[in-house]
């Protein structure tokens, strides 16, 4: 049980990386809109909007670890 903790503890601290450097590196590309107007969407957003988006990314992740977690304590204490 604790080995199984200790990798899990590595892989959700190893997509927390992930997702920070993946997140400041999409901040990074997209320059700040001037003024009241926004910017061009590039085509490479505009054709899957919804995976090239962090949030959805995060959200996806934390209920994928989310059900792993369940399923390891209902494994383990059921």
């Amino acid at each position: 049980m604790n080995l199984f903790v200790n990798i899990l503890s590595i892989v959700i601290i190893g997509v927390l990386a992930f997702s920070l450097i993946h997140t400041f590196s999409v901040a990074r590309q997209h320059k700040a809109a001037e003024g009241h107007i926004d910017t061009k969407i590039s085509e490479h957003v505009q054709k899957s909007p919804y995976t090239k988006n962090p949030i959805f990314l995060a959200y996806g992740i934390f209920f994928a670890l989310l059900l792993f977690i369940v399923l390891f304590f209902a494994i383990t204490f059921y």
